[in-house]
């Protein structure tokens, strides 16, 4: 969400005028989109923040800012604490960013813009799709905001509550998107499978009507969507998934932890069996499906019983990843204003260490398994690691690297590979052949 955040804010400049260059040094305006999930996130920018200060000081003509969740949340201490800062938008204020710079550019102040506004109403030109970081992916945002309100999450209120899109604009963002070159997109949203509930539709109604509704000549080969609370996870939705080529069989969907208790703490609404009768509907209905989770470790009150029921989910789920951080109070939840951040930080990073090990111990015997296997993969582009080898994702989101003829170019095509070897992060693969 971030990322195409980011994206939408520099189309919105683009269009005013601005000129996109590769080096921070040749930039006039600085903007930082800034993230507030984690108080690490938030420390890296006031750091780069630092970084800058002697250079808005010295040079009048240089503007520096932050927009995002940080912005929205403190952004008017920071003006006041950061006197070298020329503005801060929130997350649904950060479009109307050529108008806070002419306004700076014609001798206006300090400016901060927080609160309500509909992001997505900015004027998307359909006729001339964004510009992407990859030409061959697309992001688009099918609803903002969280009507959850877990106890140590700070989303609902940095991006507001629920509010989905209208499907035959998301439908014609994703073909204009296709046209233009991207062969993957990705629906976004904090709770994806809340999409339309309000409107009596839903996610997998959105998923038929943007498959139905593409074309070969779109060339939009591979849908895919993020990120899935557990608890609206559907048997409509993952019959969905199965019966449309074009949609991955992959689902983000994060446990948090593996403790009732733990669950019951955090106020995600669903207990270890029912994560669990999740994950059994998605692997029934689709054997080889790829699920991804999040784990927080070290919420207050977290025993090491507790842990050890979260280590023993990682340890018998399969997930083909595991996002694993550590916990740390966000200021305005429930958990950071009525519990106590009791475990220490060093059991919090042992824990955070231990279950590392665990999934990587799990992607390497899931690797193993795959040896031998066929996969279909998205290729991607040369290898960052190994320019000899080229890389792409399997429907799954598993990596895959494998040679391509000297001279070959095929990027954004569909190519079947055959598993040679495989590592806990990479499958090694021999082409069969492009689809």
């Amino acid at each position: 969400m971030n990322k195409l955040d980011s994206e939408l804010a520099a189309e919105a400049l683009v269009d005013a005028g601005h000129v996109v260059v590769d080096d921070e040094s040749d930039a006039d305006t600085v903007v930082f989109n800034t993230c507030s999930v984690r108080e690490h996130a938030e420390q890296r920018v006031l750091s780069r923040l630092a970084q800058l200060r002697g250079r808005r000081e010295s040079d009048p003509d240089f503007r520096l800012g932050i927009m995002g969740c940080f912005a929205e949340r403190d952004g008017e201490e920071l003006l006041g604490r950061l006197p070298y800062l020329d503005f801060a938008l929130g997350t649904r204020q950060f479009l109307r960013l050529p108008e806070i710079l002419a306004d700076l550019d014609h001798g206006g102040a300090v400016r901060g813009l927080f609160g309500d506004a509909d992001v997505e109403q900015h004027g998307i030109d359909l006729a001339h799709p964004r510009q992407r970081h990859s030409g061959m992916q697309g992001f688009v945002s099918v609803m903002r905001g969280c009507d959850n309100w877990c106890s140590y999450c700070i989303v609902p209120s940095v991006r507001g509550g629920e509010v989905s899109r209208p499907a035959g604009e998301i439908a014609a963002e994703v073909k204009a998107l296709a046209l233009a070159g991207a062969r993957e997109v990705t629906l976004l949203g904090q709770n994806i499978d809340a999409y339309g509930k309000r409107d009596g539709t839903s996610l997998a109604a959105l998923l038929r009507r943007i498959d139905a509704e593409a074309t070969a000549d779109d060339g939009l080969v591979r849908l895919r969507f993020v990120t899935s609370h557990p608890r609206d996870i559907s048997r409509e939705l993952v019959e969905t998934v199965a019966a449309l080529p074009r949609v991955a069989s992959h689902f983000h969907m994060p446990a948090q932890s593996g403790s009732d208790r733990i669950l019951h703490a955090m106020g995600r609404g669903y207990d270890r069996a029912g994560y669990e009768a999740k994950v059994a509907l998605i692997c029934d209905v689709i054997p080889n499906a790829g699920i991804a989770s999040d784990f927080i470790v070290g919420f207050p009150g977290e025993t090491d019983d507790d842990y050890q029921a979260t280590r023993h989910l990682v340890e018998t789920s399969n997930f083909t990843n595991s996002f694993i951080f550590k916990y740390s109070p966000r200021p305005g939840t429930r958990a950071a204003e009525t519990m106590a951040d009791d475990v220490p930080d060093l059991e919090k990073r042992r824990r955070n260490n231990d279950l590392l090990a665990v999934q990587n111990a799990v992607n390497e015997s899931r690797g193993r398994s795959l040896v031998g296997t066929r996969q279909r993969v998205l290729v991607e582009g040369v290898s960052g690691r190994d320019a000899r080898r080229w890389l792409g994702r399997s429907e799954e989101n598993l990596i895959c690297v494998f040679e391509v003829p000297e001279g070959a170019d095929w990027t954004g095509k569909l190519l079947d590979v055959e598993v040679e070897r495989a590592t806990a992060l990479t499958l090694y693969c021999r082409p069969l052949g492009l689809a």
